[in-house]
């Protein structure tokens, strides 16, 4: 069973006044009208192929006008520097990129507040104040110092405490 558009396909005659074969393959009627179609047997289609001529009748100003568009394959363009066409693209994203700066701040402030108060410290602390309190809980915690049953327990507080002191001095030296 035949589609209507093979039916209509098979059934016209050949464009050309001269042929009377079947016209099955389709040709634009002219440059303006390039959705309607002529339909030609396959030699008069041949020879529609080689004389047809896109550009003919137009002037050298035309002829530019559609050499630059066919580089942008009939899409606009701008000049560069013309129009921001990545800021929607970077608006949006400068979205994920604040709500990822603001958990970067709740998290690093939540480690900042779990370090001071390990240390015993407040925020008004002072570089100076922060390295004296290390020490002294350093001296107190190292596992040198203590005992060797101790040692064991309180290595991993040493480490805490190490760890908490470097989160102290990087939030006070970071610009």
């Amino acid at each position: 069973m035949l589609h209507t558009n093979q039916k209509e396909k098979q059934e016209k005659i050949c464009s050309n006044p001269n042929c009377k074969e079947l016209g099955v393959y389709p040709a634009p009627k002219s440059r303006d009208r390039l959705r309607e179609y002529l339909y030609f047997c396959i030699n008069c289609i041949r020879d529609f192929n080689k004389s047809w001529n896109y550009f003919e009748g137009l002037n050298e100003q035309e002829l530019e006008i559609e050499i630059r568009k066919s580089v942008t394959w009939d899409r606009p363009s701008w000049k560069f520097g013309t129009k921001n066409i990545n800021y929607d693209f970077e608006r949006a994203f400068n979205r994920f990129e604040n709500k990822k700066n603001i958990k970067i701040k709740k998290v690093s402030n939540k480690k900042l507040e779990d370090a001071l108060r390990l240390l015993g410290l407040n925020h008004d602390s002072n570089v100076k104040e922060v390295k004296k309190k290390y020490k002294f809980l350093a001296k107190k915690w190292h596992p040198d110092v203590q005992n060797e049953n101790q040692s064991k327990n309180n290595k991993d507080k040493f480490i805490e405490i190490t760890n908490a002191y470097k989160i102290i001095l990087e939030s006070l030296t970071k610009p």
